[in-house]
Parts: structure tokens; C-alpha cells; sequence
């Protein structure tokens, strides 16, 4: 027999964010900026959505580079800490599972 679909319960599974990503408008460029504080990643764009899609390459890229120079990286005063978060990054699926470490925040850039 064939359960149906109401019988089943859904379940949610949350992971808790791990990177934060400030968004914010940058009225002199026209542009909308986005910067990840943990990893020190900055990225521009004319929308949100193609400004958060630039990041999550950019985090990816470096991720990877990192994971590449490991040595280097990881005797690296102000790049040692950054391994932790690639390491997530890095066993992301894909861009779904990588969106889920992040907790995007809206803000004023000052300058």
C-alpha cells in the first residue's frame, strides 16, 4: 500500500549561519556592495542579486586558492583564522548548501 502524501510528516532542518554578509548601497557608484566580514571577501555588483551571486564565486575562488596554498595560508597572521569558514565552504554541494552559511544583513555604507 501506498502511503499518501498527508500522512507524511515534513520535517525542517536548519544549519545555523557561519558567514556574515552585509549588503549595502553604495549611492556614489550606483552599485550595491556586499562584503564578508569573517573571510575579508568584497564584492560589487548593479544588483543584489548579481552583487550576492559575485560573492558566493568569489568565496568559492578563494576557498579554493586557500585550500591550494594551504601552508602558505594557514602561517599567515591575518589569513590563518579564515580556514574554518573555506573548509565549510569548500564541502558545500553546491550553491544552495552555500547560501545556508550565510546570514545576509542590509546596511549603510560609509565612507
Amino acid at each position: 500500500m501506498v502511503k499518501s502524501v498527508r500522512s507524511r510528516r515534513p520535517t525542517l532542518s536548519l544549519q545555523g549561519p557561519l558567514l556574515t554578509v552585509i549588503i549595502a548601497p553604495d549611492p556614489d557608484q550606483k552599485m550595491i556592495c556586499a562584503l564578508c566580514p569573517e573571510v575579508d571577501v568584497v564584492a560589487e555588483g548593479p544588483t543584489e542579486a548579481e552583487t550576492l551571486q559575485d560573492l558566493l564565486e568569489a568565496l568559492r575562488d578563494y576557498a579554493e586558492e586557500y585550500r591550494d596554498d594551504l601552508e602558505l595560508y594557514l602561517s599567515s597572521p591575518n589569513r590563518a583564522h579564515h580556514w574554518p569558514y573555506l573548509q565549510a565552504i569548500l564541502q558545500a554541494k553546491d550553491e544552495w548548501e552555500l547560501k545556508q552559511l550565510l546570514d545576509i544583513r542590509y546596511g549603510v555604507l560609509q565612507i
